[in-house]
């Protein structure tokens, strides 16, 4: 109860204070670059708006598809999942990976500020894919976007403000929560973002629920793995610990998507109206059918989608 408590006030007094943190421009957002020419984990190539000669010199190939991926609050374009899900993609197939590094912009404990930073770095990345469609030739169809937490968000806002072409998907991985129950659906990731929109939910529910993610279906297809709040393995200790422990279920969206992209196990889900059904195994049916979550997504199903998952990798149970 005391940590409860202690979590709380700390959570409240960040809150407070990141009113009033400095602003920081956008020169602080850096796009990366990987190919199967630079595939080193820090062999990325900076590329820059609006310098053609620098896109000339870059590994970047028209021909192939650009996938583009936008970390969330605290973490960074350049490591962790971003970096591990660059590996995977170029193990299956030639591709531009775009890495958004807008970490100065989401630097903690700045919550609130990386918030209002979200419109802008999702209006500055839209311009950097409508340059490199002009520009650089690329091919619109092939784009696709993946963003955890606060970079979901991102994400919807760059699908808002293309102009020369429409986003072909977005996948949010358990997009925050905090600041955006309250908001309309153009300040956050909804439907109307990308022709498909997937999301992932781990940690969806209340601060008070030890849960940052949004818990509402917000895509075209809403998957719950093991009821979308609490994942095995990160609450072992009670749901409290999700939290205190780095947010272990909040994590583990980036973790179950990333594994979804070698294919090697499918994560099998079922059409359900609520967690409770599935548990009582009244969704054991395909319905209008079984859905793949992650990389591999049919992008002609809609609803809602609930699985189970293993607490520790490999996670899918195929």
């Amino acid at each position: 109860m005391l940590k409860l408590v202690l979590l709380v006030v700390v959570v409240q007094a960040v809150l407070s204070r990141a009113r009033t943190a400095p602003k920081v421009n956008l020169d602080d957002v850096h796009f990366l670059l990987w190919t199967r020419s630079n595939p080193g984990n820090t062999s990325y190539y900076e590329l820059f708006l609006d310098n053609k000669e620098n896109l000339d010199a870059s590994p970047f190939n028209p021909s192939d598809p650009t996938f583009v991926m936008i970390h969330g609050f605290a973490a960074h374009g350049d490591r962790d999942w971003p970096v591990d899900a660059k590996t995977e993609l170029l193990a299956l197939g030639s591709y531009n990976i775009l890495s958004v590094n807008w970490a100065r912009l989401a630097n903690a404990p700045w919550y609130p500020a990386a918030v209002n930073h979200v419109p802008q770095v999702g209006i500055y990345t839209a311009q950097l894919l409508d340059w490199l469609k002009f520009e650089g030739g690329m091919d619109g169809s092939k784009v696709q976007i993946t963003g955890h937490s606060l970079g979901a968000h991102v994400a919807g806002a760059v699908g808002q403000n293309l102009v020369a072409f429409t986003l072909p998907m977005i996948t949010g991985l358990d997009p925050a929560g905090p600041e955006f129950y309250e908001k309309t659906a153009s300040e956050r990731l909804d439907p109307s973002d990308a022709k498909f929109v997937q999301i992932i939910h781990t940690n969806g529910g209340t601060i008070l629920q030890s849960c940052v993610g949004l818990k509402d279906s917000v895509g075209h297809v809403d998957f719950y793995p093991n009821g979308g709040k609490h994942q095995p393995g990160c609450v072992d200790y009670g749901a409290w610990t999700d939290l205190l422990e780095g947010g272990c279920s909040h994590r583990r969206s980036h973790d179950l998507w990333v594994e979804s992209i070698s294919g090697s196990l499918s994560f099998t889900s079922y059409p359900c109206e609520d967690w409770e059904s599935f548990q009582a195994g009244n969704c054991d049916s395909c319905g209008q059918g079984c859905l793949e979550m992650g990389f591999h997504v049919d992008h002609s199903l809609r609803g809602t989608y609930y699985l189970t998952t293993n607490s520790d990798s490999p996670y899918a149970r195929g």
